[in-house]
Order: C-alpha cells, then structure tokens, then sequence
C-alpha cells in the first residue's frame, strides 16, 4: 500500500489529537507544523495566571512528542501562509511541504472587535502561552507597584477589570479573585480595596449554558466578591478608562478582555467558505467543500452536530473532530467509506476559583464546590498525564542521540 503524505497544520489540542490517531495508523509519513515548538493546554491557563502551577505544566514539547512516534513523523517549526490546493502544496515561510491530505487545526485567536476603539492597545489576553505569561507578569507587577505606592494599599483602589462572561472570562474572573484572597492573606493585608469587575452583555454569565451552570458560577463569583455588570457592552477603551453603552465610564488598573474568539489568520488567505468569524465551513465529512483532501477541524472550523447545531469551539470539540477526520483520512487511505461526523459534548468542567469548580456530565451528573473541583482535576491531570507519558519516549531517544531517520521525507 502507497505510503500517504499528511501534513497537519497547528500543534493545540486538535492537531495533537489528529496526530496521535494518524501516527498510530502505521499508514503515513505526517509532518506536523506549528509556529512554537510546544502544545499549550489553554484549559488549565487560569492555573498559571493564579500562581497554581508552573509553565512547564501547561505546556508540552512537540519536537519530542513527533519524536516518539518514531521516523515516519516530523515536527517543522514554521509559519503558514498559504496553502495551494491546486498543486497539493503547504506554503510556510521557510518551508514547503507536499502534501495527499492535509489537517487544518490552525486554531483560534482572541476576537478584538474594530469597533471597540483602543481594546486591542490596552486589555490582555491568556489565549497564547505568552499572552499569559505577559498578563501574569505585568499583572504581578501592577501589584507590587501598588504595594510600593506611597499610602499602599490604604488609599486608592486597585481595579480589575475583565470583558466577556464566558467560559474564559468566569474562570479568569474566579481564579483572579480567590489569587487576591490568598495574596492577601499571605501579606497579612486587606483585600477590600481591590475590585474585580466582570463585565457581560448578556444578562447572565455563561449565556446559553445550561441553568445549573449558570446558577452555581453566579453564586461563586458573588461570594468571591467579584461585582457582575450586565447588560453592558465596552464601546471604547484608553489607558485606565473604558466605556459602557457610549456612556458609562470605568476605570481600571488592569484589564483582561476574553470577549470571543476569530479564527486563525490563516483562514483569511484560503479563497473557501467561511463564517462570520472566520471558520473554514466543512461538510458532513470535516472536509472543505471545494477540496476533499483538506479537512479543517476545532476552532479553525465551524463545527456542527448530527442535528445541525452548532457546536461551540473547546479542546473538547477539537479532540472530536480532529480524531474523527484523522479516521475519515485512513479510511481513504485503504479505499473505505468515511462516515459523517458526530460531535456530542459529553459535559462541562468549569473553575470557580481555588478548589472549587461545577461540572455537568453527560447531562445528569452535576456536582459544584470541592467534589466538583477533585473530577475537573482528574479529567485535566489524565489528559496532561498521557500526553507526558508519550512525549517522554521521545525525550529519552534524544537523551540517547537516537534522532531517528527521516526516510521519505
């Protein structure tokens, strides 16, 4: 059997997934490549920023992780720029790779609205390793410079404030509030002069969510003391100010904005279909329509269940899709049918802050508070614990110099 030539594009949870089916088929050679040379598990992001764990815990080295799949798979470092679905070739900026199928798992970036005038100069973002690194240290710097401050913390408030009551924004927003509550006590000061404000367009954090959800990380975000704005929109940000509903002023310290998500840019060079926010449309098969050898899947793509809803973007989505057009791939690859996709959301794991977090599964079971938190770890830690255990082979041959050869390539 001919030996297919792959090429994933994206090295997140996705591309990591679609690598892992395709590389244990024993089928292809498969270059994978991605402009960092790591995988970011942005799951566990609010874990960093509150000082829960290291950065070497939220992040995994693909270089070793190709590694152990043996000679058949290769790890490219390189950017993107565009693909030739013509001539079945991946144009990067220092490389080019033939390719029979190729994976578009490029991912998703933070949306900055145009319309929000000085949001993009002045909020952060934790949805990139090194956003979050920057958020952390700059945030952390904030803090000792109030410390620093003539009067401390005695006089002025320190204001945070956080956009966007999703998924993100609930989690940074806890997670935020409780660090401030253990920074305090470990510095025998007060906290009532430190405010966390989240802002929502909706009337409630987690809009669309099922109610549990909804109820139990309301509750928690009050207790914390994080003071909820709702029904308002940031219309224009400067320095320390934003705006609410062309109106309203706030001031601000530190700001994080967690509004939403784009596609990556890639999608812009791609003359295919796309959504409003950029996502490739796929068909029935994850493939885009207008060339069956390219399938797009996780957040690149707009995803859709059995029944035609739309599925929104999460490492659980992406793991689904991508393992289901790597096994569409194979069966093209040995001349059998593919069958349609079917993304089910088996349940939703939210950090509340602390040991504390809600959890619904499998639309029955649903716990909040410690037992919450203890699942949510668990399923976090297995993830995290496997993909170590992979990438560790990898890590051994390169500590042996047995770089293994690149036959085919």
């Amino acid at each position: 059997m001919k030996r297919h030539r792959i090429v994933i594009i994206g090295g997140g949870y996705a591309g990591v997934k679609a690598l892992n089916v395709l590389a244990m088929s024993g089928l292809c050679d498969i270059v994978l490549i991605d402009q960092h040379p790591y995988h970011y598990l942005q799951t566990d992001a609010y874990e960093l920023i509150a000082n829960e764990c290291s950065m070497t815990m939220v992040s995994i080295d693909l270089v070793a992780l190709c590694l152990s799949y043996g000679e058949h798979v290769l790890y490219v470092k390189d950017t993107v720029r565009e693909i030739d679905f013509k001539n079945q070739h991946v144009l990067g900026e220092n490389s080019g790779h033939p390719y029979d199928y190729v994976v578009l798992c490029a991912g998703s970036r933070t949306a900055y609205p145009s319309s929000i005038l000085g949001l993009r100069e002045h909020a952060h973002g934790v949805k990139t390793l090194s956003g979050a690194l920057a958020f952390k240290q700059q945030f952390e710097q904030r803090l000792y410079e109030k410390m620093e401050s003539e009067g401390g913390w005695h006089t002025e408030p320190f204001n945070i404030v956080i956009g966007g009551g999703g998924l993100s924004g609930v989690e940074i927003a806890a997670e935020m509030a409780h660090y401030v509550r253990i920074f305090h006590r470990d510095n025998t000061l007060t906290c009532e002069k430190i405010h966390i404000c989240l802002i929502i367009p909706h009337k409630n954090v987690l809009d669309g969510m099922e109610e549990y959800l909804v109820r139990h990380a309301t509750q928690r975000l009050l207790q914390l003391g994080v003071k909820i704005i709702n029904h308002s929109r940031i219309t224009s940000v400067d320095e320390h100010t934003l705006i609410l509903n062309e109106k309203e002023s706030v001031c601000f310290d530190f700001m994080i904005f967690a509004g939403g998500i784009v596609a990556s840019t890639l999608t812009s060079t791609l003359d295919v279909p796309k959504n409003k926010k950029g996502q490739l449309i796929v068909d029935e098969y994850l493939r885009l329509s207008s060339c069956e050898q390219v399938f797009a899947v996780g957040d690149i793509a707009e995803l859709r269940d059995r029944k035609g809803n739309v599925v929104s973007p999460s490492a659980q989505s992406a793991g689904q899709s991508a393992e289901h057009a790597a096994k569409n791939i194979i069966a093209l690859m040995k001349n059998e049918i593919m069958t349609p996709s079917d993304l089910r959301i088996r349940g939703t794991l939210i950090a509340l802050g602390g040991k504390y977090a809600s959890i619904s599964l499998l639309g029955w079971i649903r716990f909040s508070g410690l037992l919450g938190y203890w699942i949510k770890t668990i399923v976090m830690r297995s993830y995290r614990f496997r993909i170590h255990l992979q990438c560790a082979k990898g890590v051994e041959l390169l500590r042996k110099n047995k770089r293994p050869c690149r036959k085919g390539f």
